[in-house]
């Protein structure tokens, strides 16, 4: 079924502001986010500019009276839930700084669905994740660590402006969605030749950052993107598929030994088994401990380090998460992604569309490796984690819309004409 830009955006008036200005400003956040937001000086004018920006367009969402998606309602019910850990919360202040932290994602969630639903693409959303991981691969690169963190020998990972090596892992994991989706919509030889470059470039930034969470996330999107979005082409052509798998194997059974004989990951790697499983399990219990004790509203925000013998966050979403907000705040957080879930199967039981079908296999491969490397990070206030699931709802559910009142208007001339 064939879309037209018209048939989503003819709801809402467009005299307000200049045509697209709100996608450009929030393309311009979104970049400053990836990369200022991490610079001391520039952090200040980034909350800044992301307050006028908030303030522009609650006016607008007010004025033109835009409908939420269920998914922002349920992350404010959840905000509105968490507020009872309060009671329980041992250290207040740490709790009040994450719970800022929380409201400041849910204003963002709105903001990023909102402009993304209203003009039904997710590519500018996608292009500023990638333009950020162009800058920065190429501070990296100017700066010299990338070839220090890649030097044989080297036992510190790649940081870069994030000052985090797992959290410029994270980062990169989002560029390669970024690109897979850029790949499919920009379709020329120079864009993909330019796409190509900078996956590289991202991969290998991935393997020298020394991040385990970013290199096992990275191998499960590969893998989930290969079952969504090219299953069913390549179940057509079983010899050829057969030939790209030996391809694929032969290559990451290579790539794996000279990543664990050869790299600062492949060190951290093989020690998973020794320190790493042992440290993760604890937290673990310690995590379950604090919700078995606390199961209706859990400790209070960012309360799980006061009582962990790590002195930490857990270290895990899922613990985090229930550990603060209790079984209750749990489900309403992790309803999200189910919610979103099934939004993306229903879009696919009504449309044959190929490309609108690749996006959706796409969506649901970063879903799922979001979520398998939460085991391993809380995203509670990971700005980059909200707004690429943010741009993902507001699209879904603008899509879904568009092709229902298609479909609609589809069986009503039809229905006429066989009264004919």
């Amino acid at each position: 079924m064939k879309m037209h830009h018209s048939e989503i955006t003819r709801s809402f008036p467009d005299d307000v502001l200049p045509c697209g200005i709100l996608q450009w400003l929030l393309f311009i956040f979104i970049i400053g986010a990836m990369t200022l937001s991490y610079v001391e000086v520039f952090a200040k004018i980034m909350v800044l500019y992301g307050t006028v920006f908030a303030f522009l367009f609650i006016i607008y969402f007010l004025y033109c009276r835009l409908k939420l998606q269920p998914e922002i309602l349920v992350y404010f019910g959840w905000v509105i839930w968490s507020l009872g850990g309060a009671l329980n919360a041992i250290d207040r202040t740490l709790y009040m700084e994450e719970f800022r932290g929380i409201f400041h994602v849910a204003v963002l969630i709105l903001i990023v669905a909102g402009i993304t639903a209203r003009y039904q693409t997710m590519s500018l959303t996608m292009s500023a994740i990638f333009v950020s991981g162009v800058i920065l691969i190429g501070q990296m690169l100017y700066t010299g660590e990338l070839q220090r963190s890649s030097d044989y020998g080297a036992h510190y990972g790649a940081a870069g402006i994030t000052g985090n090596a797992n959290e410029f892992a994270y980062v990169n994991l989002f560029v390669m969605f970024a690109i897979v989706y850029l790949w499919k919509i920009k379709p020329s030889l120079r864009w993909r030749v330019v796409l190509l470059i900078v996956s590289i470039m991202s991969f290998i930034c991935i393997i020298y950052s020394g991040s385990r969470k970013g290199f096992l996330g990275l191998l499960a999107f590969i893998f989930l993107w290969w079952v969504f979005c090219q299953g069913k082409r390549l179940a057509k052509h079983p010899i050829k598929a057969y030939i790209v798998l030996l391809i694929l194997l032969g290559g990451i059974y290579y790539f794996a030994d000279y990543v664990i004989s050869s790299t600062y990951l492949g060190n951290r790697l093989e020690q998973i088994e020794d320190t790493g499983n042992q440290k993760r399990v604890q937290m673990y219990k310690e995590g379950f401990n604090i919700i078995k004790n606390n199961p209706i509203f859990g400790i209070g925000l960012d309360n799980y380090r006061v009582l962990s013998s790590f002195d930490t966050y857990s270290h895990s979403d899922y613990i985090e998460v229930a550990a603060s907000t209790g079984i209750v705040g749990f489900l309403l957080y992790f309803s999200i992604y189910i919610i979103l879930w099934r939004r993306l199967n229903r879009i696919k039981a009504i449309t044959k569309d190929p490309h609108l079908l690749y996006i959706i296999g796409l969506l649901k491969a970063a879903i799922i490796t979001i979520l398998l490397v939460a085991f391993g990070r809380p995203n509670i206030i990971s700005k980059l984690t909200w707004i690429f699931v943010a741009c993902a709802i507001g699209y879904s559910w603008a899509l879904e819309r568009t092709l229902s009142i298609s479909m609609l208007q589809h069986k009503k001339y039809f229905g006429k004409n066989r009264t004919i």
